[in-house]
């Protein structure tokens, strides 16, 4: 079961196209004065800082901190948005004279946001502390500080929970009436910079605030979009030592632009990888240093670290997916997954893959000691921090939004902590699922796929949450070729079209599609140029992939040879188990857990034809989830998702199947329709006489292959001749005195 959510209606703007209208509508674009500002953003998009909750009194607090001689401590969160928040107030404090040093926990010892010992450590050389891109919820921390007569300012961007700590002045761009409520913690800080220094002198610090609005994936819309796409523009202009050398470690060309994506996959994880594994220390060091030398040796050091962040992560995800296959998924609408000692700084990152593979919402922790400390992400409409503010009890802390959290809980209440978050998504689902969505914008015609509009579509960027990339769908294009490319055959290169008109597309980690494709597909993807050898070309990135008007390719020997693989692997005897003959498929079908088995492509086409919305497998149904789904060509010795019931559209292809699909499906509803006409012309062609069998032997003892499909394979039971792997010829063996119908095969081919 999937869905495809078209996201745009047809809309028109005077002087733009069409579909770049209905493309600007869709992101609240209603008039030329609007679409002329989101497409040309610039600085005097930018808000007045002063209009931020508590900007003034935090200006005034720190001014007094500084007239009086008080060192300022800059208390930062260990992330690339909280080191480059630091970064910004650092500096900015710095032009004002100010005494000022930071302090950012150590992941591993002290964990996100304010903790009691920093702060007695803290108030032992500073007299003002000022937070960034964490503290909302410090309360007994903000408490701590002004017993021990610390004047505090807290600069955060993440959810309230309850009332606000007793701080000096609280900046907040969503507590007000700021216009745009959904800042980072590092364009909270940006702006602070801008109040304290004059807008144009806080523009200076545009290349960090970017940064860490890409990295923190929050809405790239409205303000944020301003600072976004002015500051990569800064960035790839940036003459600070420490952003030249991260863009040099992370492969960025010099003198070209930097797009968002750079940002996202390869700036900010290697800005992070020292908080992660280590502290955030040597990424700090990286963006104040004015010496290129020592931004050399950072940038190498991080890029270091984030490689072996890589293989932590990918170890932290195996033990996790281990766990989650561990599970029966069609109970849950939830992931919760816990191994002793996994790297904290990592677990956020594995439950965004396991969020992503699974479509549920996923939360990895850490034991360490009698604690479990992790982080979640959300999947399809799910609101990870109000579903785990229905579990709070259980919870000794957390924080976050929607889409992203953390927490801490004692390790005695994992499971009661396990039940009650999947039963606070559940009540938000109510009579909903998570059913795999993909949305597009509009649907597009292949002809649209075009250079010039490549480029018209990248005026759009920068893109990111609230600003997808646009996509689109492509129905039923035809599949001129599909192979598999890259050193490992991981991707997919595909030509589509018909005729003369034709173009690629490029569907990155399916390359194991190659070979079982059908002769259309739908499509959703991306328009994008492509150069190659110095020739530009439009190319659809493909995004997801899924059956057109046909759902399975038209290879009538593999039929065949499925058809012949699990006659040959029929139990002799066994105990039939319960089977329901089905006199007509029913009208509908549940979300999940229904399973319809064709063993002929006409059958299987028919299925797709009259449920479209259904998953298609091939062989086995591998979906822990078990969307209800179609599957052609069964392979019974294989494993198999948790159905609750097992239709077989064509019937069954042998009394003995039934055996066979109770082991393999254990525990589902086994229904048969009568057995198909298409079926028993099927299994006519295969039967093979005896005449023909032995001409078929001769033949291939004079060197001539077996015309006959089940020839090959009733010789092979015999024991006259030797298969490869593959099931092809390999030799003869030694002859021998037997009767066909020693053969198994045979036997239920032509009894």
């Amino acid at each position: 079961m999937y869905k495809l959510t078209q996201r745009a209606q047809a809309a028109s703007l005077p002087g733009y196209p069409d579909y770049l209208a209905t493309l600007m509508s869709a992101r609240g674009i209603r008039t030329p004065a609007e679409a002329e500002a989101f497409l040309n953003p610039a600085r005097e998009q930018l808000h007045d800082p002063m209009a931020m909750q508590g900007m003034a009194e935090a200006c005034r607090v720190i001014r007094k901190a500084i007239s009086q001689g008080q060192v300022i401590a800059v208390y930062g969160d260990y992330d690339a948005d909280g080191v480059c928040a630091s970064a910004i107030l650092l500096e900015a404090l710095g032009e004002l004279d100010a005494a000022v040093f930071s302090y950012i926990p150590d992941r591993l010892e002290e964990g996100y946001g304010l903790n009691v010992g920093a702060i007695r450590q803290i108030s032992e050389k500073a007299g003002l502390i000022i937070s960034v891109d964490c503290g909302i919820t410090a309360m007994e921390e903000v408490r701590l500080a002004k017993e021990l007569e610390l004047d505090v300012i807290i600069t955060d961007h993440h959810a309230l929970q309850g009332d606000p700590p007793p701080a000096d002045a609280l900046v907040h761009p969503a507590l007000g009436d700021y216009p745009f409520p959904s800042l980072c913690g590092a364009g909270v800080a940006f702006k602070l910079a801008s109040a304290l220094l004059g807008e144009e002198a806080g523009l200076k610090y545009l290349d960090l605030a970017a940064l860490a609005t890409i990295a923190d994936l929050v809405p790239l819309i409205g303000e944020n979009r301003v600072i976004a796409s002015l500051g990569l523009k800064a960035l790839a202009a940036s003459r600070r030592p420490g952003l030249i050398a991260l863009m040099r470690a992370a492969g960025v060309k010099e003198g070209a632009g930097v797009s968002a994506s750079q940002v996202g996959f390869q700036l900010a994880p290697r800005l992070n990888a020292g908080g992660r594994l280590k502290t955030a220390e040597d990424a700090l060091r990286l963006l104040l240093t004015r010496d290129a030398g020592e931004a050399a040796e950072k940038a190498g050091i991080l890029d270091a670290l984030n490689q072996e962040r890589q293989l932590v992560e990918r170890d932290v995800l195996a033990k996790a997916e281990a766990q989650v296959k561990g599970q029966d998924l069609s109970l849950c609408r939830s992931l919760v997954v816990a191994g002793d000692g996994w790297n904290s700084g990592v677990v956020g990152l594995a439950a965004g893959k396991l969020a992503e593979r699974y479509q549920y919402p996923a939360i990895v922790l850490s034991q360490l000691g009698e604690e479990l400390v992790g982080s979640g992400r959300s999947a399809g409409d799910i609101d990870l921090f109000s579903a785990l503010s229905a579990c709070a009890p259980l919870m000794k802390r957390f924080g976050g939004h929607k889409m992203a959290a953390g927490m801490t809980l004692e390790a005695k209440n994992l499971p009661a902590f396990r039940e009650a978050f999947d039963q606070a998504v559940r009540e938000q689902l109510g009579d909903g699922d998570l059913i795999p969505e993909t949305a597009y914008d509009f649907p597009l015609g292949l002809e649209m796929v075009t250079v010039e509009n490549a480029r018209l579509l990248s005026r759009l960027a920068p893109f990111g949450i609230g600003n997808p990339a646009p996509v689109f769908l492509l129905e039923d294009v035809p599949l001129r070729s599909a192979r598999a490319v890259g050193s490992s055959g991981a991707h997919l290169k595909l030509s589509l079209g018909e005729g003369a008109a034709f173009r690629d597309a490029i569907a990155f980690s399916k390359g194991h599609l190659a070979g079982n494709l059908p002769g259309v597909a739908t499509l959703v993807g991306a328009v994008e140029e492509n150069s190659y050898l110095g020739r530009v070309t439009a190319q659809v990135n493909v995004r997801a992939l899924f059956p057109g008007k046909t759902a399975y390719p038209d290879k009538p020997a593999a039929e065949q040879q499925a058809m012949l693989h699990i006659l040959a692997a029929l139990p002799e005897a066994g105990n039939a188990p319960s089977l329901q003959a089905l006199g007509a498929l029913p009208a509908t079908l549940p979300a999940r857990g229904t399973l319809l088995v064709a063993w002929c492509r006409e059958t299987a086409e028919a299925l797709h034809k009259r449920y479209p919305q259904l998953l298609t497998w091939m062989g086995a149904a591998d979906d822990p989830r078990a969307f209800s789904a179609i599957l052609y060509l069964p392979d019974w010795d294989r494993g198999f998702s948790p159905f609750d019931r097992v239709i077989m559209a064509d019937g069954l292809i042998h009394p003995q199947e039934a055996v066979m699909m109770a082991n393999t499906v254990a525990g589902a509803e086994l229904l048969a329709c009568p057995q198909s006409r298409a079926l028993e012309m099927a299994l006519e062609s295969l039967r093979i006489g005896k005449d023909a069998l032995r001409e078929a032997y001769v033949g291939l003892r004079e060197g001539f292959g077996a015309s006959h499909p089940a020839a090959l394979p009733i010789l092979s039971d015999l024991g006259l001749v030797a298969l490869d792997n593959a099931g092809a010829f390999a030799g003869m063996k030694d002859m021998r005195r037997c009767e066909p119908h020693d053969s198994a095969l045979y036997r239920r081919l032509n009894d």
